[in-house]
């Protein structure tokens, strides 16, 4: 690799001299790049000092609606009352709890980007820049996550249904909202989602030291921690008769989701940079089986909402079914021609973050404008009612993640660019 002490005019700022990106004159030069010799004799692309795959925004969508239908579906206290039958409601619950692992998906490809621009950064620059880092993460997560504790705290003094207790507001701007939620999991709030915003926040927190260390001591621990993940499932599985609480506490801990994490990390150390070919028939069937690895884990192995009968071989077996089946729609979607991918779905997986953020909230809104106008619909149109329902919490919230993107985040996003070293897709 052949490293280029040249300014590109990335920006008006670089051209004019005035950008003060940290090291922002050390990029590759394209031109004289060289092809880096893997140890598997393999060669991997020319390093770029860009990496943006459209593809993956699309699966950022694929991730928020997965989570979006699973909260979307009725309950099963819901099913009984209006009459679905027995076999149809634990169908019901299967499909519903598995829309759940959208939540370990988008671990899985957070994990992936952020290894590979960390690698890429490496090579190009010859180190990690940890405050550069953290700063792009401050800015890339912070003015949401925090815009909205306080807006909701806020809310919270005049709307009951925003109350936030002072508890669970202090550990989610500690960043330990998942910890709450482990030992006080009744919640109704719409800002219940922004748990794993905190396991997310954890995971990077160490990430790029072990990144400086290089790809052998990243893939040893993210081996590591699958293995120290499907220990903490053990132990989980074996308290939990003396510990009522631990029943709840696996989906939200942080031992457990760093899995995914590892998974999308070990991705991105094992292809390298390369995007491997995959034909048509192959995706087909990896969707499918991806499919299906997320219902068995959801339907046979409950992993979603562990119960006491549930054996530590039951739960260990069910994260490892639904790790397979995040990789493998991983894999389904990875290297999608850009023509074939839905310009709406790469702008909506752009905004996926707030989509996330605000479901709850577009979920709170259609449910009040409901009950507003007081309509109780028979009980034969309860369908077409939900749907009605659940058709316009979708509307607001692609609305309120829009509006806050444009006009809130993406000063943020630009910003964050300045501390950039890989760019990936523009703010």
């Amino acid at each position: 690799m052949v490293l280029a002490s040249t300014r590109t005019p990335v920006s008006p700022e670089a051209a004019s001299g005035t950008d003060d990106r940290p090291h922002a004159h050390t990029v590759v030069a394209p031109s004289t790049a060289r092809p880096i010799q893997t140890g598997a004799g393999l060669a991997s692309p020319p390093l770029s000092t860009r990496f943006y795959r459209p593809e993956l925004d699309a699966l950022r969508l694929v991730a928020f609606l997965m989570v979006w239908f699973s909260h979307s579906l009725p309950s099963m206290a819901d099913g009984v009352a209006r009459g679905i039958t027995p076999a149809a409601l634990r169908w019901l619950e299967a499909i519903r709890e598995a829309g759940n692992f959208g939540v370990c998906v988008f671990f899985l490809l957070s994990a992936f980007l952020i290894t590979e621009l960390l690698r890429r950064e490496r090579l190009a620059t010859g180190t990690i820049h940890l405050r550069a880092f953290y700063l792009r993460r401050i800015l890339r997560i912070w003015p949401l996550y925090l815009g909205v504790l306080a807006a909701y705290g806020l809310l919270g003094l005049r709307f009951h249904g925003f109350r936030i207790e002072p508890g669970r507001l202090l550990a989610s701007l500690l960043l330990a909202g998942n910890w709450y939620i482990a030992f006080h999991p009744a919640i109704l709030t719409p800002m219940r989602a922004l748990w794993s915003l905190s396991v997310e926040e954890q995971f990077y927190l160490g990430w790029p030291v072990l990144a400086r260390c290089g790809p052998p001591v990243m893939a040893a621990v993210s081996i590591g921690l699958i293995a120290l993940g499907q220990g903490a499932l053990l132990w989980l599985a074996r308290n939990a008769a003396q510990q009522p609480v631990l029943h709840v506490t696996a989906w939200v801990n942080s031992l457990v989701q760093f899995q995914f994490f590892a998974l999308g990390a070990l991705l991105a150390l094992l292809l390298g940079g390369r995007q491997p070919k995959v034909p048509a028939w192959a995706r087909a069937a990896m969707l499918i089986a991806s499919a299906a690895a997320m219902l068995l884990a959801s339907g046979v192995c409950g992993i979603k909402r562990p119960q006491p009968w549930h054996s530590g071989g039951s739960l260990t077996s069910g994260y490892l079914l639904a790790g397979l089946g995040c990789v493998l729609l991983f894999a389904a979607v990875l290297g999608l021609p850009q023509r074939i991918v839905p310009g709406w779905a790469i702008y909506l997986g752009r905004i996926s973050f707030g989509l996330y953020v605000f479901h709850e909230t577009g979920f709170f809104f259609a449910d009040a404008l409901q009950r507003r106008f007081a309509y109780r619909p028979p009980d034969a149109h309860w369908i077409l009612i939900l749907a009605g329902n659940k058709a316009l919490s979708l509307v607001l919230t692609v609305a309120l993640a829009s509006a806050c993107y444009h006009f809130w985040e993406r000063p943020f996003l630009r910003l964050k660019d300045r501390f950039t070293f890989i760019q990936s897709r523009r703010a």
